[in-house]
């Protein structure tokens, strides 16, 4: 699946299967022409009324000949089929992946982008744009995540009226203010014609200063329900000692993380590859132990090296639609010891 295709998509949704029915067709004519309609519908099992209509369109683009005997192949028809064969075969090797990883997750869909250098965060951002808008009901109470590839959701996010309240899954981290999931969450609710509130709290504070907080700033409290009354969540994942890294996690806490083979990060919560919860952070948000509860979850994360973290913290959440890239699948495949396909 290339860029063009991509942009195909979000023009054309059904794209794929018209794609995988005119091939249905041209493939049938490689080995039986000249052929009628009527038969050609019940050879390729679908109706007659769509292969009239597919058949007239490939003709007039020079694809078939229509005769008195029925129904031919042109030269650039047969050319085509191979072409179209080794696309829809990538296609499907794709959809076996996806599938495989996740049974193997026991999650509810993974979807595989392609992985295509700087570009790759931008196409995880504007699959995971696609799926919101397929998520979102009117009014609804969203929650994301900071970081670069949720960034990346708000900016592909086309300018839809669903009149959401976006609010940041949890506290500030890290120091690229474009980054942050209050800006994140402001750029997305302009988008989407709707509102947002802001969390003014750093990641990490004592769990007496968040009871403070809590009981002293009427505000926090009621960001903090409504964040509870999430319906769709998004989040990012990490590698557990860059997220550390970012944190500023304390040297005897890092130790910890490294004895106990924590490999990925989520919403402040680290864990192993087998999804056990390592350590967490304090913050008012949701964290993974919270996703259960949510109706909607999307996991968003690119890159090979993010292999480890992504079984460890779906594994943990148990739950939700997860979008990767192919070098993020592959290394999945190889750790889940998935056949190769």
């Amino acid at each position: 699946m290339n860029e063009f295709l991509m942009i195909c998509e979000r023009i054309v949704p059904e794209i794929v299967s018209v794609l995988k029915e005119r091939y249905k067709i041209l493939n049938h004519l490689v080995y039986e022409e000249p052929i009628g309609r009527r038969t050609l519908a019940t050879a390729t099992d679908l109706p007659e009324r769509t292969v009239r209509s597919h058949i007239e369109l490939m003709r007039a683009n020079g694809l078939v000949d229509i005769y008195k005997p029925g129904i031919f192949l042109t030269d650039e028809g047969q050319s085509i089929v191979p072409k179209l064969r080794n696309f829809l075969n990538e296609l499907d090797r794709i959809n076996e992946l996806e599938s495989r990883l996740t049974e193997a997750l026991s999650i509810d869909r993974v979807i595989i982008t392609p992985t295509e250098g700087t570009l790759m965060v931008k196409k995880l951002g504007f699959a995971a744009a696609k799926l919101l808008q397929e998520l979102l009901e009117p009014d609804s109470v969203v929650a994301i995540s900071g970081g670069s590839t949720m960034a990346a959701v708000a900016e592909e996010m086309p300018i839809l009226p669903f009149n959401p309240t976006v609010v940041p899954a949890r506290g500030g981290v890290g120091a690229v203010v474009e980054y942050q999931a209050n800006v994140i969450a402001s750029v997305l609710a302009e988008r989407l014609r709707g509102t947002y509130k802001m969390l003014h709290l750093p990641d990490g504070l004592s769990q007496d200063s968040l009871h403070m907080l809590m009981t002293c700033e009427p505000q926090i409290k009621e960001i903090s329900d409504l964040i509870s009354r999430t319906d769709v969540l998004l989040f990012g994942i990490g590698t557990a000692m860059r997220m550390a890294d970012q944190r500023h996690i304390a040297d005897e806490v890092r130790k910890q993380l490294v004895d106990n083979h924590a490999v990925g990060e989520a919403l402040g919560q680290y864990c192993d590859m087998a999804g056990k919860l390592i350590y967490s952070t304090n913050n008012i948000g949701l964290s993974l132990p919270d996703v259960a509860k949510v109706p909607n979850v999307i996991a968003v994360a690119g890159g090979q090296e993010k292999a480890s973290a992504i079984i460890g913290v779906m594994r943990a959440c148990q739950k939700g639609i997860l979008i990767i890239d192919e070098q993020a699948a592959e290394g999945m495949r190889q750790l889940l010891q998935i056949s190769a396909l």
